[in-house]
Order: C-alpha cells, then sequence, then structure tokens
C-alpha cells in the first residue's frame, strides 16, 4: 500500500509537492519522470549488467554497491521496476525480521503487531523505499544482523556482514549492536575478538569489491568539507526530511524511554546502535547530501526500544 504512490518515481496525487529531483536525468532513461542521481546511478548500473555501454555513468561510490543492480539485471523486467522490485521484496523481509526480534525479545502479540505497523505505514518505507535507492536492501540486512545477534549465530552473521559488504557500506552501523551486546552477554574480550573477525570481513570484501568494480578506488573515502556542512544546513529540505524520518519513532521513544530498563543486553545495544546512527548523520552532514534516508537507519534499533513504550501503553 504504502509503494503504490511513489512506485517507479510516478508520484500519483503527489508529483507537485516532491519535485525537487532532475527531471531530465529520468527523460535520459526513458522514464517521464523526475529522478535523483542516486537512482539514476543505480537504474544505469543494472543496465550496465544488462550489456549497454554506461561505465563511465557509475561513478564511485555507486559502483562499490554492485549487488543488489546485478541481481536486479537477471530480472525480467525494465531495470528500474526490477530494481524496486528488489527494494520492495527486502522491505517486506526487513519487517519480518523485525517481527521475529521482537518475538525473540519477549513481546506480545499486540505489541509486535502495532510495532510493525509503526514500520510498515512509515515516512521512509513511503518516501525512499521504491525510488531506486538501495537502502531498504541495507536495512533488511542490519534486521537480519540483529536477529541473527539475538540468536547468537556467528558464522550465518559473518556471511550476512560479507554480503552487506556487496549491497552498501552503511550496514557496517550492525557492529557497535554487535559489539556491545556481546560485551554485556560474554564479557569485553570475546566481544572484541568476535567483533573484529566480523569486521575484516567486512573490510575485507568491501576492499576486494571496490579494487574489482567498475570505476575501482580502494582509496575511496567520503571526505570532510565545509561546503558540504553549509549545504546541507541552508537546505530546508534537510530539517523536514529527517524530522519526518524519525518523526514518530523518536517521539514515542522520548515520552517512554523511563519504561525501558537499559542494563539488559539488547536494549543496551539497541541505544548504543542508534548512537552510532547518530553519529554517522552527524558526519554525512559534513560529507555528503543528507536527507531522511540517513535517520532510516535509526529503525532497527529505534524500533525495539519503541516496543516497551508501546506495550506499556497496550496494557493501559
Amino acid at each position: 500500500m504504502m509503494s503504490v504512490v511513489r512506485w517507479n518515481r510516478q508520484d500519483l496525487f503527489i508529483r507537485p509537492y516532491v519535485g525537487a529531483d532532475d527531471k531530465k536525468l529520468g527523460e535520459k532513461l526513458g522514464y517521464d519522470v523526475e529522478m535523483s542521481l542516486d537512482s539514476y546511478t543505480y537504474v544505469q548500473y543494472v543496465n550496465y549488467y544488462n550489456g549497454k555501454d554506461v561505465e563511465s555513468e557509475v561513478t564511485k561510490p555507486y559502483s562499490f554497491r554492485f549487488l543488489i543492480p546485478l541481481i536486479a539485471s537477471l530480472l525480467p523486467f525494465d531495470s528500474f521496476t526490477s530494481l524496486n522490485l528488489i527494494c520492495l521484496s527486502t522491505e517486506i523481509l526487513g519487517l519480518l525480521f523485525l517481527m521475529k526480534i521482537l518475538a525473540l525479545i519477549g513481546f506480545k502479540d499486540k505489541t509486535i503487531f502495532a510495532t510493525s505497523f509503526l514500520y510498515a505505514f512509515s515516512f521512509p518505507i513511503f518516501y525512499y523505499g521504491v525510488v531506486g535507492l538501495l537502502d531498504a536492501p541495507a536495512i533488511f540486512l542490519i534486521m537480519l544482523g540483529i536477529y541473527l545477534t539475538l540468536r547468537k549465530q556467528l558464522i550465518p552473521l559473518i556471511l550476512t556482514m560479507i554480503i552487506a559488504a556487496m549491497v552498501n557500506e552503511k550496514a557496517i552501523l550492525l557492529l557497535p549492536f554487535y559489539f556491545f551486546f556481546y560485551i554485556k552477554e560474554s564479557g569485553f574480550k570475546r566481544s572484541f575478538i568476535n567483533s573484529s573477525i566480523i569486521f575484516v570481513a567486512f573490510l575485507a570484501t568491501s576492499l576486494i569489491v571496490r579494487a574489482n568494480t567498475i570505476n575501482a578506488d580502494s582509496s575511496f573515502m567520503w571526505t570532510v568539507n565545509t561546503s558540504s556542512l553549509i549545504d546541507n544546513l541552508t537546505r530546508l529540505r534537510t530539517y523536514i526530511s529527517l524530522a519526518l524520518t524519525g518523526g514518530i519513532p523518536l517521539l514515542i521513544l522520548l515520552l517512554t524511554f523511563r519504561n525501558i530498563d537499559f542494563k539488559n543486553s539488547h536494549t543496551f545495544a539497541f541505544a548504543m546502535g542508534a548512537i552510532f546512527v547518530v553519529i554517522m548523520i552527524f558526519y554525512s552532514l559534513t560529507a555528503a547530501y543528507t536527507d531522511g534516508r540517513f535517520a532510516w537507519y535509526l529503525y532497527p534499533f529505534l524500533l525495539p526500544l519503541c516496543a516497551y513504550g508501546i506495550e506499556k501503553r497496550l496494557e493501559v
């Protein structure tokens, strides 16, 4: 339901209100829609795997995120549709694993439903989910990683992070959750050793990908610069999109955090995971185009914390 309006950037009923991107990019690909540079590049990446000579269009760091465009190229649809079908699928899988996480923690069915509803009908699912971006797959992998962490399944988690390194580097935001969860569960030494193994697997995969994909560059980094900071801080869309994305979950957490016992290993880890996402958002203000997509990465950590307040409310 949330995907219908913005599917393939058709923007049914809302096109006059969201026209902040470049229609020329969409028209260049044969679509009568506006399209962000990110979406345009990912669609061109699918076209590249379909045999089109567009290598110069797939610039770094987009070229490092090759796995989803590669899979999309195998589907029997146009490139934009194929990309968004994968994003929709990973949104659904992310929702299913959110439900599994909440059940594993021990929440009641009503709480699981209400929290899942909060995710399914959230602003980022509506606005960023099926417009040719690769955040939904990364967030699904973080959800999967949280579930595997709670189940204490190290080998599947390492494999998940290896796959994540080929999808989107932001999936590394799972690692602080794992580290702080295991500090509580098994002590610093075991947590540090396991976290180091996961990080090395992720880093090694990332370096191999960066050295072998098109427009390879193993040394690429988002660099801090004042122009990005000024652009982000002076753009109204930065504040609106971050507020709309963080909005309801953050509000619920602020109103109910007193109901949460942060001494538990999983609640402590969720809180630390959210803190590291906030650090990433601040970093992005100085190095990238920042919008609500960055706040979407809070959801795997915030929603389970919100569930405590939701459950308390449902008991009244």
